[in-house]
């Protein structure tokens, strides 16, 4: 694989896990606002492995 296109790739994953990472959060508010608090607990630590995930990603695109 060219380096250009694992770095698209990369842009890709890092955008699509954001957008992801941002839906998860709606649904832990709405899961709060509905009193299941251990949903949104679960789905807000979803949210914080995929902002992990969306760091390594970066630091990936910087390595390249």
């Amino acid at each position: 694989m060219e380096p250009e296109n694992l770095k698209i790739k990369l842009e890709h994953w890092s955008e699509h896990n954001k957008s992801h990472a941002a839906g998860y959060r709606k649904q832990a508010d709405e899961a709060g606002n509905m009193g299941m608090h251990e949903v949104k607990d679960e789905l807000l630590s979803a949210v914080e492995d995929l902002d992990n995930a969306g760091r390594h990603l970066e630091k990936a695109l910087e390595k390249l």
